[in-house]
């Protein structure tokens, strides 16, 4: 049963005054934040503490933390603290290690329908990947477990280029175009991202379904090896 602002600021108080060892004087709301599917809000808390007389408690969706105002001097910089701190802890694929890496993310995110990953997508991101670059293609990357919209989401973001395979059963799909709006969405800063190639589809094809995208100098695989295909791509890699 959800908790009324009222009971959360009673509880809140109590929980300053066992973690901070302290009196608590005032709380008041700050912010209500929505982030992720999640609510939480920010109080304000005035103390008797010398050395640290106010704090931010968070809290709601997300276990109750409590934050010193001398650190952060907002309540949106407290939410932003804490918000990093729970993804951290309930994140199942979160690792730390000293070791520098050698590279960071990926040089290209392959987006396709599952229908050409046999025939075209599997052998072509083998074959990328052999010639030294990192790739995200789901088979690569996706394990049991995984959620695929957040896995999908990080390689995004984490990758230079989109490869876009556009097809027929690209056309078809939710997921693919899903892909392409965030590619779409980073060129829009300015930077070319989105790679495409043309498989079993002509230009009146494209034009049908992105006017924008038929404008792009493509790779088309029609009578072309996945060996000669893969070497125009990682031309512009």
């Amino acid at each position: 049963m959800a908790l009324n602002l009222k009971q959360f600021i009673k509880r809140a108080k109590e929980y300053v005054e066992v973690e901070a060892h302290t009196k608590v004087r005032h709380v008041v709301f700050a912010e209500r934040f929505l982030m992720l599917g999640r609510e939480d809000v920010v109080l304000s808390v005035i103390t008797t503490d010398k050395k640290d007389p106010e704090w931010w408690v968070v809290g709601g969706s997300t276990p109750m933390n409590l934050y010193a105002k001398s650190h952060f001097h907002s309540a949106d910089e407290a939410f932003t603290m804490h918000t990093g701190l729970m993804l951290r802890m309930t994140a199942d694929d979160f690792e730390r290690s000293e070791i520098a890496p050698k590279d960071i993310g990926y040089d290209a995110f392959i987006s396709h329908a599952s229908e050409d990953k046999k025939t075209l997508v599997r052998p072509l991101a083998t074959a990328i990947q052999k010639m030294g670059f990192r790739v995200w293609f789901d088979e690569f990357e996706l394990r049991i477990g995984d959620s695929l919209r957040q896995s999908i989401d990080r390689g995004l973001v984490n990758s230079r280029y989109g490869i876009v395979i556009l097809s027929p059963a690209f056309f078809s799909k939710n997921w693919p175009q899903y892909e392409l709006n965030g590619l779409t969405a980073r060129e829009l800063e300015g930077h070319k991202v989105i790679l495409p190639v043309w498989h079993n589809v002509t230009r009146q094809d494209v034009v049908s379904f992105s006017p924008s995208l038929a404008d792009k100098v493509a790779v088309v695989t029609k009578g072309r090896s996945i060996k000669t295909v893969a070497t125009d791509i990682a031309r512009s890699l």
